[in-house]
């Protein structure tokens, strides 16, 4: 990671060059993975299999930030589908939306900028934020506890419209 950071740093004119540099390359360099459950990756590992899931990219991204001095934290959310895509309106109905995660950046002058290296974006309105913090574990959607011999379940359901 280091190494990373020494390169994109030396080909850089500034922080927001630096960071748009980041998203472009670990957008083409770390292959996208689903990954329904479980914590990040460590960065490390993300790197060297070259192959992670939007959580892991964004706990990359913030290492690589954090290495270079630039202060990072961590949002997850919700990101729209992409538009190259078509939809029937039946379908439209149907589809489901699935937690998203993306690291945002303090740039100087800017303030909190986010990127999404999962598909190469700066972050702008196709992203719905839901919670930010410096580490993953701190923006878990729902979080609770159980003592007990009782079973229970719980199912949630978001609709999210978004007017063109």
């Amino acid at each position: 990671m280091a190494a990373l950071a020494d390169e994109l740093r030396a080909q850089s004119a500034d922080a927001s060059d630096f960071v748009h540099r980041l998203n472009a390359r670990l957008h083409q360099q770390i292959k996208r993975e689903i990954r329904d459950i479980g914590a990040p990756q460590r960065p490390e590992e993300t790197l060297a299999l070259g192959i992670g899931a939007c959580r892991d990219l964004a706990v990359l991204f913030i290492a690589v930030c954090r290495l270079s001095g630039l202060a990072a934290r961590f949002v997850s959310g919700y990101q729209k589908g992409r538009d190259d895509v078509p939809i029937d309106a039946a379908e439209l109905g149907r589809r489901r939306r699935y937690m998203h995660a993306w690291p945002e950046v303090f740039l100087p002058g800017g303030g909190w900028c986010g990127f999404d290296p999962t598909h190469g974006l700066a972050v702008a309105d196709r992203h719905v934020a839901l919670a930010a913090a410096a580490h993953p574990d701190d923006t878990a959607p729902i979080e609770g506890s159980f003592f007990g011999g009782a079973q229970s379940t719980i199912e949630t359901e978001l609709a999210i419209d978004v007017d063109a």
